[in-house]
């Protein structure tokens, strides 16, 4: 089964899961105080646990934490939170988890994808759209796969021939990260003050 999902999602795929999301977090870079964020979502609301999850996931403003996010997303998910839906698919279709990472899972990505896509998300749709382009994990629709990146581009959302979706997507997230903390880019803190720099 491993084999065939490495064949499916190819090698760039298992790449960007395995190593490109191993980043150390950020230190509250700009002034960024996550803990009205953390209050939130420690309360049940449900956005703050997406832009918590967000955050915990790719390690911007908050300390790099996997399963946190996983926990956040996964709660936010389950109450309809439509990117948080999309950006927990993501989660399993690279195997971007704190332990292992277990290797991707496109059987539990695709109902995730296929929740954010229906409630009308452009990152649902997006990721829909190119695991059917694809044939990964489903059979290949090239003419359902045309008409959900169009209805994803149409938000903003549209494709980019120089990198592959799951770039894009990973980047979208960053992106989410960097607004809700005022960041304009990713720093490495932990090289700069090992390095005695500050």
């Amino acid at each position: 089964m491993r084999a065939s999902v490495r064949g499916a999602i190819g090698t760039g795929f298992l790449l960007l899961g395995l190593a490109c999301f191993a980043r150390p977090g950020d230190a509250a870079e700009g002034g960024f105080d996550p803990s009205g964020l953390q209050q939130a979502a420690a309360a049940g609301d449900v956005n703050a646990e997406y832009e918590l999850g967000t955050l915990d996931y790719v390690g911007i403003g908050v300390v790099q934490d996997y399963i946190g996010a996983a926990n956040l997303l996964q709660r936010a998910a389950l109450a309809n939170n439509a990117e948080a839906q999309c950006e927990l698919g993501f989660l399993y279709q690279t195997g971007s988890f704190a332990q292992g990472p277990p290797p991707p899972d496109l059987k539990d990505a695709l109902p995730w994808y296929q929740k954010s896509a229906a409630r009308g998300d452009a990152c649902g749709e997006f990721a829909l759209a190119a695991m059917l382009q694809a044939g990964s994990g489903v059979t290949a629709n090239p003419a359902e796969a045309a008409s959900l990146f169009a209805q994803a581009a149409a938000q903003g959302l549209t494709v980019d021939a120089s990198t592959i979706p799951l770039q894009q997507l990973q980047e979208r997230f960053y992106g989410v990260a960097y607004k809700l903390t005022g960041q304009t880019h990713w720093v490495d803190t932990v090289s700069i003050s090992a390095g005695g720099g500050e």
